[in-house]
């Protein structure tokens, strides 16, 4: 038998936090086993997700390793498993075989006598998007009756899997949609199934596009203002260091730093114009067109 059962920790770790290939089928609504709201309180912690072990299960996890294996052997590849994590959107994908070399995803299933060859290739769009793969080789393994560990070649057919990038639009926009009825859920564990897939309209998508990216300006304006502190610190200092050597420029093959002498600047008092001479402040005042638009500033209500 080619292979040794490997104990891969990546795919049963922290489950609630992302979306995996597993969940595409369940999330498209492809899936017979487990409904799209049954997932969402899975991963909002309202159900404790089952360890399900099973025969079939089992067999696959025992056989995977020989058939990528085999499928190195006889191709001179080589394919490994991998994770790849994206944490901005939640999105976790435990590959069964990548060639990076070749830039070639390898998918491994183990089925009865009518595979699910749709949910596969759902699972494999993931994948192409965390990979950057466009090409990939759906191994499907048929299992026997008597679940013989014996690697058996006849029994393994491989179907050619291209990118589909209207596939994976429709995947990314369902995965946004299902994490924004998760935060919902978590709001309101008691919510119907009715309710729960009323959420996720154009409106809430924007709402959680727009708080994602207004969190993320927040923390880096703060940023930005340190760095402005530091800057005026090192300006004034290194101002008074030339002004001390009389040096009026230096170039230092990057940037070109010229000393400027203190000068005055004039300016009208709009404040003080407005309040002594009204007549000849609204002569001069112009009037202009303002956009409508939303406004938004951090909430100080409890997290």
């Amino acid at each position: 038998m080619f292979g040794v059962q490997k104990q891969d920790k990546n795919v049963i770790e922290k489950r609630t936090q992302y979306v995996g290939g597993s969940d595409v089928p369940v999330i498209l609504g492809l899936s017979k086993y487990k409904t799209q709201f049954e997932l969402a309180k899975e991963k909002a912690g309202i159900l404790v997700p089952e360890q399900i072990s099973n025969p079939y299960i089992n067999f696959g996890n025992k056989m995977e390793p020989a058939i990528r294996e085999y499928i190195n052997t006889m191709n001179s590849l080589n394919f490994h498993p991998e994770t790849f994590i994206d944490k901005d959107d939640y999105i976790r994908s435990n590959v069964d075989g990548i060639d990076n070399e070749n830039k070639i995803l390898l998918e491994i299933k183990t089925h009865g006598t009518k595979p699910t060859i749709a949910v596969y290739e759902a699972q494999m769009q993931l994948y192409f998007y965390q990979t950057g793969c466009d090409y990939g080789w759906l191994a499907m393994y048929q299992r026997p009756t008597d679940f013989d560990l014996e690697f058996d070649s006849s029994l393994l057919k491989i179907k050619e899997v291209e990118r589909d990038e209207g596939q994976i639009e429709k995947i990314l926009d369902s995965i946004e949609t299902f994490w924004i009825r998760v935060g919902y859920l978590k709001e309101k564990p008691d919510m119907t199934e009715t309710e729960y897939y009323s959420i996720g309209n154009d409106v809430n998508k924007l709402v959680a596009r727009v708080e994602r990216f207004e969190l993320e300006m927040l923390d880096f304006n703060k940023k930005i203002k340190q760095l402005k502190e530091q800057q005026k610190e090192f300006r004034e200092l290194l101002y008074q260091k030339m002004e001390e050597q009389d040096i009026k420029k230096i170039d230092t093959g990057d940037i070109v730093i010229t000393r400027i002498l203190p000068t005055t600047r004039k300016s009208v008092d709009s404040t003080k114009l407005k309040k002594e001479q009204p007549d000849i402040y609204n002569k001069y005042l112009k009037e202009s067109s303002v956009k409508g638009s939303i406004k938004i500033t951090e909430s100080k209500g409890e997290k």
